[in-house]
Formats: C-alpha cells, structure tokens, sequence
C-alpha cells in the first residue's frame, strides 16, 4: 500500500513529466499549449504567473490580502482556457482555476489542492459554456508550515467533457 506523500509525490511528478511533455508535442497534436498569462482583473479574469497580490486595494489590511502562486494559462484547441493558482490569505490556503469555455458545451471540472502533510482537497467544478468565464475554488484549509523535504501546496484542474477518459485540458498551479 503506497503512502498519502508517495501517492502524493507521484501525482505531482506525473503532472509535471505530462506538461514537459505536451509542451514540444502541441504545434503537431492539436494538444493544449501554454500561453502568456494575462493580467489579473476583479471579476474572475485570469491572472499573470507567479505571487500576486489578489484585489490590489492598499486600503486591505495585511491580515486581509490575498497571494496567488499561478501556473500559466492553458488553451486547448476545443476553445478551453484555464489558470490554475494556490492562493493564501488570512491564515487560510486553497486552490483557484480560472476559466473559459468557448466550446459551447458543459464541460466538468475537478480541482485538487494538494497539502504538504499528503492530503488532497477537492472540489468539483461546472464549466458552463453560457457564463463564457469563471473560477471555481476548493474548500479553505488553515495553512500549515511546509516541512522540511516536504512537497509544498500545489493545485491541479482537470476540466473534461461528462463521462469522458481524459481531460480537454489539466492546469496546475506554480511552485
């Protein structure tokens, strides 16, 4: 029986070797590509890469802002969008996917956040071609501090058509 952090820790490595690996192979597969990250907006847009303070309002106090590590945009060729970031804010950290769906389809969504201590939390997420875009969240959990040799926070999407054997499109998070 596999342990929740090797479990874990394989999970995390599958992710990473699948994106190495569809990045080169995209132009001739019709695979998901990488695109440049867009600025953060208010209203469910997709954010840029990397720690960003969520909101942008100085009048926030610090126990009130919110940070996002965020892997870059993903589009798959169906018309499929998404960002997916871990976010941390008063003591507590989750996951976040931004998306859009220009498939004219509903599309489902699960999104994972891994924690350091091997457990995983997730939340399905409905990928509504009608609202065109949105985010989806999963629960918040109070954050803990990363063990030394432990893997940190990290959040994988996985956005597919109903009852489908792969994913259109699978986002993670940056770390």
């Amino acid at each position: 029986m596999m342990r929740a952090s090797n479990l874990r820790m394989a999970a995390l490595v599958c992710v990473v070797v699948a994106a190495a690996l569809v990045v080169p192979a995209a132009a001739g597969t019709g695979a998901f590509v990488p695109v440049e990250p867009v600025s953060a907006d208010t209203d469910g847009g997709l954010l840029s890469s990397g720690s960003e303070l969520l909101g942008g309002r100085p009048e926030l106090a610090e126990s009130e802002r919110q940070t996002a590590s965020c892997g870059p945009r993903f589009v798959s060729p169906q018309g499929l969008r998404a960002q997916t970031c871990t976010v941390v804010g008063e003591g507590d950290t989750w996951a976040r996917t931004y998306w859009s769906n220009t498939t004219g389809r509903r599309l489902d969504g699960v999104l994972t956040l891994l924690l350091p201590d091997g457990r995983a939390v997730q939340a399905r997420c409905a990928i509504d071609a009608a609202l065109g875009s949105g985010s989806c969240e999963t629960p918040r959990e109070r954050t803990v501090p990363v063990p030394e040799g432990a893997e940190p926070y990290a959040a994988v999407a996985e956005i597919a058509e109903e009852n489908a054997e792969r994913p259109l499109l699978r986002s993670g998070s940056a770390q």
